[in-house]
């Protein structure tokens, strides 16, 4: 009888043994299982494909690019293009593609074929389709949603809604910034759909929503549908015209109804891609600090219209500079340089920017002007100069694009290049000082943000990158400018490290970024 209680107590230790050591092997997130829509998602996603380009300037804002293993044609942020491959067309993508690189999720706001949902399911490969934002409140139950799939509940419903609240509120704080104008200004914006037709967006749409932060009167308020009655629009006769393309602009000048409108007479039309307004990401903050800085240029503050690249690309502006056609000088090799980053100007296969005002570039140049409601004289004059090296100024695609490289001080494209001086770090106990053998010195004061420029976000940028927070393409140079990307590296440290996710570079995370203890992504 002894035995076999003996027995039965070793087997219970043995089950309890068992179950300690597999714990111990396999610790539970408490933020999963979570449930989207009618999909279970059991394990943080490492691997998930994005075909929606809002979808991604979100999820990208948030600080979860590092699990997206796949994106669409459709998705433009240039972040992302760099970095990870396209499956092709966001409705028809490319199954192999999405099995190769270990999707387990697909992430689109444009419904799939049956077919091709098909075949995905016969691949294990679940997809998550979202209904387009219209509201505030929609667009941050997204955020919310996004959250749960990344990094579960409730950490990623709280990283969904701190990025939410830091979206809103540095829109909302831009939009101070200008309020209290005498005139109230008439906006309106304005795109040809596939039949030609002059349609716009009201508050109802999603490509509107950014329209209510911008400290003017929407006219398609005054439209039932995103259709325009031109007569309607003639009488609403609004200030300013924000457009998607040279088409669209050329409609509205041969128009003899609405060639007469404030907007046009007085040149304030400026081109504005409608992916731009269709991506409710960080991507909101660029597009609307362009539409203010357009409509509210002398009472803004510089956080709303940026700062200027020109040093970066190597030329000084003056109030006498100027270049035109057939002038040949160094500064033209930034300007041709500052087109082509912007999508302006396109050149022969590899061909480089040079010193000579050609053709070519007079033509992108004015093609630039007329997109910023500059007269297109085809002169780079100081004027024209200081908004093609504006850093809010948008790419023909619609993004702000920071400087790649190259003037006559390389001056580093947006995260990359080594400290001058600084001796090739060791991530491992190479200690000097609290820096671990960096070449940066710490204070209690010291802090860095987006915007900030100093030769220390170099050395910051670099020991991201060795830490797998940033990934750099070949050929690519750390910077001394703190752009997007170093701020969702330092953001997605400090959650990975226990730190406040504030996006800021301040004492505290830059004691653990260079101690030996800092941690990789979780």
């Amino acid at each position: 009888m002894k035995k076999r209680i003996f027995a039965i107590f070793l087997c219970a230790l043995l089950a309890l043994t068992a179950m300690v050591s597999l714990g111990g092997c396999s610790p539970k997130d408490d933020n999963y299982p979570v449930t989207v829509g009618q999909t279970k998602i059991t394990d943080k996603p490492e691997k998930v494909a994005v075909l929606s380009d809002n979808l991604a300037d979100i999820i990208y804002y948030m600080g979860y690019s590092t699990q997206i293993c796949a994106i669409s044609d459709a998705c433009t942020q240039e972040e992302l293009t760099k970095y990870i491959e396209s499956v092709g067309s966001e409705t028809a993508p490319d199954i192999d593609g999405l099995v190769r690189c270990g999707a387990k999720y697909v992430l689109t706001d444009t419904p799939l074929s049956e077919t091709v949902m098909g075949k995905l399911s016969d691949h294990g490969i679940k997809v998550l389709c979202f209904m387009t934002p219209t509201t505030a409140e929609q667009l941050a139950t997204l955020y919310s949603t996004i959250g749960s799939i990344f990094a579960g509940k409730p950490d990623g419903q709280n990283t969904a809604k701190d990025a939410y609240t830091r979206l809103i509120s540095t829109i909302e704080q831009a939009e101070k910034e200008v309020e209290g104008s005498t005139v109230v200004k008439l906006v309106c914006y304005l795109y040809l759909d596939e039949d030609n037709n002059l349609c716009s967006f009201n508050s109802t749409t999603c490509e509107g929503m950014i329209l209510d932060y911008v400290s003017a009167t929407n006219v398609a308020t005054n439209f039932l549908e995103e259709k325009v009655d031109e007569n309607i629009l003639r009488l609403s006769n609004p200030d300013y015209v924000f457009y998607d393309n040279e088409e669209t602009l050329n409609y509205l000048k041969d128009n003899q109804t609405l060639a007469s409108m404030n907007a046009i007479k007085n040149n304030n039309t400026y081109i504005l891609p409608r992916t731009a307004l269709q991506r409710l990401g960080g991507s909101m903050i660029a597009t609307q600090s362009f539409m203010i800085s357009k409509m509210f240029p002398a009472s803004i503050s510089e956080n709303t219209t940026g700062e200027s690249y020109a040093e970066k690309y190597g030329i000084t502006i003056t109030d006498t500079t100027s270049y035109k056609a057939g002038d040949d000088n160094e500064d033209i090799k930034a300007i041709q340089q500052r087109l082509m980053d912007l999508g302006y100007l396109v050149l022969e296969g590899g061909d480089e920017a040079t010193t000579y005002f050609g053709g070519k570039t007079e033509s992108a140049l004015q093609s630039f002007q007329t997109a910023n409601g500059i007269e297109a004289t085809g002169i780079a004059d100081k004027d024209t100069l200081s908004v093609l090296f504006l850093s809010t100024t948008l790419s023909v695609s619609g993004q702000t694009v920071a400087p790649d490289g190259a003037s006559e001080t390389p001056t580093e494209p947006e995260e990359t290049q080594p400290s001058t001086g600084a001796e090739e770090p060791a991530t491992s106990a190479q200690s000097s000082g609290s820096t671990n053998g960096y070449g940066i010195d710490l204070s209690s004061s010291k802090a860095y943000s987006a915007g900030d420029e100093h030769p220390d976000i170099a050395v910051i940028q670099q020991r991201l990158e060795e830490l797998l927070y940033i990934s750099f393409s070949d050929g690519d140079t750390y910077t001394n400018y703190f752009g997007p990307g170093t701020e969702n590296a330092i953001t997605r440290f400090q959650e990975s490290n226990g730190l406040s996710a504030t996006g800021q570079a301040d004492y505290e995370t830059l004691k653990v970024l260079f101690s030996a203890e800092a941690k990789q992504p979780n």
